[in-house]
Formats: structure tokens, sequence, C-alpha cells
């Protein structure tokens, strides 16, 4: 919820959250796997600030990155998303087994 699918201006006190948040690693492993060569400047506007509104050449992939604001290569995002997954998986069993020891007393 915290990445930059919807809202471009989060608030401070909020921006170290998107790095907990499993969408954040998901979503820039798509967009690296997306944009793996160079995108044509074809005047849309879109990439303006990488194209120099020219209609004719390429942005680089570097750039597009850059552009894009894609933090890790995808094995990295991968990596953070099972280090995320097992976390999650591991703070849920240790909040059953103390519920349980609990209930044991």
């Amino acid at each position: 919820l915290l990445e930059v699918f919807f809202v471009q201006n989060i608030p401070s006190f909020a921006s170290w959250l998107k790095y907990i948040s499993p969408f954040k690693y998901a979503f820039d492993a798509s967009k690296r796997l997306t944009f793996d060569r160079d995108v044509p400047c074809d005047g849309s506007g879109v990439l303006e600030t990488v194209c120099l509104g020219q209609d004719t050449g390429f942005a680089t992939v570097g750039e597009v990155m850059d552009y894009l604001d894609v933090q890790g290569s995808v094995a990295f995002n991968v990596f953070m998303l099972v280090v995320l997954s097992i976390v999650c998986r591991l703070g849920a069993f240790y909040a059953l087994k103390t519920r349980k020891a609990v209930e044991r007393m």
C-alpha cells in the first residue's frame, strides 16, 4: 500500500514502512523484468525527462530504472520476499506457541 502504485507523496513518518511491505519488492522485481532492454522514445511524454522531448532514440535501461525508482536486482527483490515470508511465518508460529503455552497453565 505504501509503494508508489497510486500515492506519489508519502508522508515522511510513513516512508520507511514500504521496506517491510512485500508489494514493494514484488513491484520492483516486476519492473526490472518488464524493462530489461532499452525503451524507445515515442513522444508520448511519459519518459519526457529521460527522452528530453524527442520522438526518436532510446532511453537506456539504467535511465528507465532511475526514472521508475527501482531498487535492487531481481534476485535481491526475490530474496527479500522470501525473507519477509519466513519472518511472518516465524512470528505467527511463536505467537501461537506462546498462546498455547499460556492456555496449558
